[in-house]
């Protein structure tokens, strides 16, 4: 699930947003349903995965980071201790 770093997630999630209003107006609008259902149907998915993607994704991600560093630090205090210990 990689994305275009060039927007920011927000900014992909209001509009793949936007993208679905606008097929769903299309929907009403118009009568070419095949390809309003099918631009929905993909739309929705996008919309549905950029929002999970902000939510739970990222914050998890940047959890993980910092429970990377937590870790790193806590063996570089355990192995000065146990060099401590040695001398």
């Amino acid at each position: 699930m990689i994305r275009n770093i060039a927007i920011s997630p927000k900014s992909q999630c209001l509009l793949f947003h936007f993208a679905l209003a606008l097929n769903i107006l299309g929907m009403v609008l118009t009568d070419m349903w095949v390809p309003m259902v099918v631009g929905a149907v993909v739309t929705t998915y996008l919309s549905v995965e950029s929002l999970v993607r902000i939510r739970y994704v990222l914050p998890m991600k940047k959890e993980l980071r910092e429970l990377r560093h937590e870790l790193e630090h806590a063996r570089k205090q355990v192995r000065d201790s146990y060099e401590q210990q040695e001398r």
